[in-house]
């Protein structure tokens, strides 16, 4: 028994899974329900404490603009010594976002429910092979976003708490474009994309409540909107070998364009090419290698429980 009183051994995670959705799954937008909002790992008592011992250099303490100020309103701030109920109390009042990365893999309490989820996405859809994923907890106000970016993962949102719009946008251009996922891929960029507001009307829009989950096609742009309520949310960024394939031939094409000045002809994931090009790619990391671009790490505020936003800004 565990600090939340999750057994080692974890009872189904997916609740409901149909047929459409399983048909449907890592080709288009699906949906599915779980059960994680009924456990006691997801409780504010379970959630403060997990915040307040999970290491700070995995974990995001943010705050955004409106959605016409995009990604360039995107600020870090310090949580100082509040305790993780406090934090909770300031995420309820304000707009803030707080990342805990890796915390369904890496903590002793969640990694029990990581490891059900994945064993009941495989056993519902014979043949998916995932060979790597990352999972963390995403807790956000009621008014808080992430604008739109492309995950270079395939990806899987588990909602547990509030509400949130979902808007998944074709992957395709003009909303992401080959030459822009290679700039992603050699670190050149963040995964945010440019944004257009008619862009909405050639998206796929699902409301999440508590108990539901969805999932889109590789590198789909997408971008979140709360609703109402504390949002809390399971992140799922997941490698197959089509995603390692599929970003393997573009990163290759960024090679061939960056390092020798040929325009290739093709960035289809398909037949002996794209395996000769994802071998190409993996000899071109070992020898050129790049740093990450981070996002904005620079501290500009301190999470305060008494402000009306959550935070105040540090002095200048």
């Amino acid at each position: 028994m565990n600090g939340t009183g999750e057994t080692t051994k974890t009872a189904n995670v997916v609740s409901d899974w149909s047929n459409e959705a399983q048909s449907g799954f890592r080709k288009k937008v699906v949906v599915g329900q779980h059960d994680l909002h009924t456990r006691d790992a997801f409780s504010d008592e379970a959630l403060a404490a997990l915040i307040e011992r999970h290491p700070r250099d995995l974990t995001d303490f943010c705050t955004m603009g409106d959605l016409d100020e995009g990604a360039d309103s995107w600020r870090a701030g310090d949580p100082g010594d509040l305790s993780g109920m406090e934090m909770l109390d300031a995420v309820r009042a304000g707009k803030l976002w707080i990342n805990l990365r890796e915390a369904m893999t890496e903590d002793a309490v969640y990694r029990p429910l990581f490891d059900q989820m994945m064993a009941d996405m495989k056993r519902l859809n014979p043949g998916y092979k995932a060979m790597n994923a990352e999972s963390g907890i995403l807790i956000s106000s009621p008014t808080a976003q992430v604008f739109i970016h492309s995950d270079v993962s395939e990806t899987i949102l588990w909602h547990v708490r509030g509400k949130k719009r979902i808007r998944v946008y074709p992957a395709e251009a003009p909303f992401v474009t080959d030459e822009r996922m290679e700039a992603i891929l050699h670190l050149e960029q963040t995964e945010d994309l440019p944004f257009e507001p008619e862009w909405d009307d050639e998206c796929e829009a699902v409301d999440l409540v508590p108990g539901m989950f969805t999932s889109w096609p590789l590198h789909g742009p997408h971008r979140v909107q709360n609703l109402s309520g504390m949002n809390v949310s399971v992140t799922m960024e997941i490698v197959t070998p089509e995603s390692m394939l599929k970003n393997g031939v573009l990163h290759a094409n960024g090679v061939l364009r960056r390092r020798f000045g040929v325009t290739p002809k093709s960035s289809t994931a398909e037949g002996a090419g794209a395996y000769l090009k994802l071998a190409f790619s993996k000899m071109a990391k070992k020898m050129w290698r790049n740093t990450k671009p981070m996002p904005k790490s620079e501290k500009t505020f301190d999470i305060d429980t008494a402000s009306e936003s959550g935070f105040r800004d540090k002095a200048a």
